[in-house]
């Protein structure tokens, strides 16, 4: 039961910040996004890593993705919006953890990081997701978890994570654990750099998150990724 406090309350924040949060005074707007998405990514993380235990589910865990899967599209298509948030990201960190318990070889991770970004951008900039954006408000919910702001309902202003954001958080945290590199610190790193991107993209239409998503992560375990790789990968395994 202890091992599920730390994920309810997760849920119970994205929930009561969803639906409260237009009910508190506004500040002034960069302040409002940047507060709204600081409460809002930190419970996302602390959901993912709440979710990490079920690595031992191993291959059945693409079971609990396709189980959050049809409640994220029912709760989009009834306009749920702190309802759907929780089970995209349900859905979106158990492939995460999934994936994460497939690498073999903590080198596959820098692989990963680095073709991930790069993907990122140019989807961003020229590819899928920069088709998505350009439809508009109803199709982005579809794809993103919704950081509602201060003051505003969620039809008047909202942040968008990206569901593949959460899933490369996922695959990163759980890589951590598996690898016994620095979970917690990982965490704080990439809640950062999500932050660091919603500031920049203040002065853009839009950015992609995974570029520094990779690079904190790489940065923060830099030291045991070295280590890791001269021995092979394996030995440094959690399992």
């Amino acid at each position: 039961m202890r091992r599920l406090l730390v994920p309810a309350l997760a849920v119970a924040v994205l929930l009561v910040w969803g639906s409260a949060s237009r009910l508190l005074p506004a500040p002034p707007v960069r302040v409002d996004i940047m507060l709204s998405s600081a409460v809002v990514l930190a419970a996302v993380a602390v959901l993912v890593w709440g979710m990490l235990p079920l690595a031992a589910l191993g291959r059945r865990l693409p079971l609990v993705a396709g189980g959050a899967l049809p409640f994220a599209a029912l709760f989009v298509w009834l306009g749920w919006v702190p309802a759907a948030n929780v089970a995209k990201v349900v859905f979106a960190a158990a492939l995460g953890i999934w994936i994460a318990g497939e690498l073999e070889r903590v080198s596959w991770i820098v692989v990963v990081a680095a073709v991930s970004a790069a993907v990122d951008i140019v989807s961003v900039a020229a590819g899928p997701t920069r088709a998505i954006l350009e439809k508009g408000p109803v199709v982005v919910g579809w794809f993103t978890v919704a950081v509602t702001w201060m003051g505003y309902s969620y039809a008047e202003a909202f942040t968008g994570l990206g569901v593949s954001d959460v899933l490369f958080l996922a695959l990163y945290l759980g890589a951590a654990r598996r690898f016994r590199l620095r979970v917690g610190w990982s965490a704080v790193a990439m809640v950062a750099s999500f932050l660091a991107t919603i500031a920049l993209a203040m002065w853009w239409t839009a950015l992609p998150a995974l570029p520094l998503l990779s690079v904190a992560f790489l940065a923060v375990n830099a030291d045991l990724l070295v280590k890791g790789v001269r021995a092979g990968g394996e030995p440094s395994r959690a399992g």
